[in-house]
């Protein structure tokens, strides 16, 4: 996996949120974890946009075949 330095849209940082949210009531996370977990979840965010891109441009590319 990649990391990119880029910022983050509004939209990748709200889904990891959300993720961390779900995982905090199921009593997954450590409080002490959130900050190390939030980080990790939004470069997943960022990694699952760029797989569904690249599967998009996959898609298109065996179309016109």
């Amino acid at each position: 996996m990649k990391i990119l330095s880029t910022s983050y849209t509004h939209s990748q940082g709200f889904r990891a949120l959300k993720r961390l949210h779900r995982s905090v009531i199921h009593n997954r996370v450590l409080p002490n974890d959130l900050h190390k977990l939030y980080k990790a979840l939004i470069h997943f965010e960022r990694y699952i946009e760029r797989l569904a891109h690249q599967q998009s441009d996959l898609k298109k590319k065996f179309k016109q075949k």
